[in-house]
């Protein structure tokens, strides 16, 4: 009798023990670093493989994957979640951003990307639209908790990486 074998899920496993292994035994930058090359990697792949549109749906489909914590918190508590949910993240990361949160709005803005910056300290060629994940990702939840967004791209005359602001749905 032959053994069954799921190549894919041995796929799955790897990379998931391979994050897990980076972290616990390199430290949790180690682990960023390595997501960071590899979601610029799966991105133009994509492209390259199926055009931009597979990029868009990929970028769809981690809106409504793995983003719960984020809808979870704009869902239950607005502005004031997703100003929990952005200090926690881009603080893990290592980010440099301003932040304003008021009773009908909120406005982050990134000066300092941490892929961006790993990008450009190991010479690696990023992603041709590598920054447009976020207005995708961010646009897709807010919109689907009742939030409109505009997004600001990256301006290097103004020293930002992007931006986001939040407003209610009309």
């Amino acid at each position: 009798m032959a053994t069954q074998v799921d190549v894919s899920t041995i796929f799955r496993d790897i990379l998931n023990h391979t994050l897990n292994h980076l972290c616990e035994e390199h430290g949790e930058a180690s682990m960023h670093h390595l997501f960071f090359e590899l979601y610029n990697h799966t991105f133009s792949f994509l492209e390259r493989e199926f055009g931009f549109e597979a990029v868009q749906a990929y970028w769809d489909s981690v809106a409504d994957r793995a983003l719960s914590d984020l809808e979870r918190l704009m869902r239950t508590k607005g502005f004031k979640g997703m100003e929990e949910y952005w200090r926690a993240t881009l603080g893990q990361e290592g980010a440099d951003y301003e932040m304003h949160v008021t009773d009908d709005s909120l406005h982050v803005t990134v000066k300092r990307c941490p892929p961006v910056e790993w990008f450009e300290a190991k010479t690696l060629n990023p992603y041709r639209r590598y920054c447009a994940h976020c207005e995708r990702l961010y646009r897709r939840v807010g919109e689907r908790c009742g939030f409109a967004m505009e997004y600001f791209p990256p301006d290097v005359e103004r020293g930002t990486c992007c931006g986001l602001r939040f407003t209610r749905a009309k």
